[in-house]
């Protein structure tokens, strides 16, 4: 039986660990999950990448390479998750470790980058030259593939979105920065101004409280809400709506993209958060650049950074 060469992907997540086989076509073969359970500590989960992997392969595969995608800093010429908070992790040799269980090159590489490259080669974006992969979810996070490359920056940091600021007297976010897109237009952030309206103005927040039920007040309840037409849960997610758009004219005039690929769990709340979006975009916008972008759905789901990781280390 002739052998067939074939490209592994893993999506490394704080919860969940899926990977992806792929053949010499891009197109993929096989996929499997497990949780993570980083509480047991980094070698205890390599072991888990290891196994499933070696479940994945089947008597017939060559595997050519492993690509890796992750959140948090990284070493990736050394392949060294250098600080993942997540996992728990610093300066773990990931890369290392699973070169020396399969023997095949091991790429590292930003879950944001990974998907985008994902979406940009199989995905929502093939066939364009330039795409923009935006994930609206706890936090907002972005990937730029320009002229059909993935653009990295210096340290693997490039895109981040999330932490543009919007308004320099705004409040101080974890990154250091002040007034970020992420403080008020992530699944984190209209959570919390929700659960602000319920704390100051009870009385406008009672759809959102009901569907609480004495829980904190999160996007999900707020997109509910929303969907049955409570006028408290519309004004703070055209509020969200408008903070996003505003974010994205900045990549659109810096970026220049043909498509934006807008995933994320939040993204999914649809047109109350993508109607302010676009009309922000239309607003603040260079018409020239902003108006011939496309802006869609991603079509890979959860599989985008394992896929995109795979595919990134597959073409060298």
């Amino acid at each position: 039986m002739s052998e067939k060469k074939v490209f592994a992907g893993v999506d490394l997540g704080g919860t969940k660990i899926l990977i992806v086989l792929m053949d010499e076509g891009g197109n993929k073969l096989r996929e499997a999950e497990t949780a993570t359970k980083a509480s047991e500590g980094a070698d205890a989960v390599i072991g888990r990448i290891v196994a499933l992997l070696q479940q994945l392969i089947g008597p017939g595969d060559r595997l050519a390479s492993i690509g890796v995608a992750t959140a948090g800093t990284l070493n990736a010429d050394e392949g060294i998750v250098a600080l993942a908070s997540n996992l728990g992790w610093k300066d773990v040799p990931l890369g290392k470790k699973l070169e020396e269980s399969f023997g095949v090159p091991t790429s590292l590489e930003n879950d944001a980058n990974a998907a985008a490259y994902g979406e940009w080669a199989v995905g929502a974006g093939k066939g364009s030259q330039d795409c923009v992969y935006i994930t609206v979810s706890t936090g907002i996070g972005a990937g730029i593939v320009s002229g059909g490359k993935l653009l990295r920056g210096r340290d693997n940091s490039a895109g981040e979105l999330g932490h543009i600021t919007l308004d320099w007297n705004g409040p101080k976010c974890p990154c250091g920065n002040v007034g970020c897109v992420e403080l008020y237009a992530s699944g984190t952030a209209i959570g919390r101004a929700g659960q602000r309206l319920a704390e100051e103005r009870p009385d406008e927040a009672k759809a959102l409280l009901s569907l609480a039920a004495g829980e904190p007040i999160t996007s999900r309840h707020i997109s509910a809400a929303a969907a049955a037409g409570d006028e408290a849960a519309l004004a703070l997610l055209s509020e969200a709506g408008r903070a996003l758009g505003t974010g994205l004219v900045s990549i659109i005039h810096m970026a220049n993209p043909e498509v934006i690929v807008l995933g994320g769990g939040a993204s999914a709340i649809g047109e109350p958060l993508l109607a302010p979006m676009r009309k922000a975009i239309a607003d603040l916008g260079i018409a020239s650049m902003a108006d011939g972008v496309r802006i869609i759905a991603p079509e890979l789901g959860k599989e985008a950074g394992a896929i995109g990781a795979a595919l990134l280390v597959a073409n060298g």
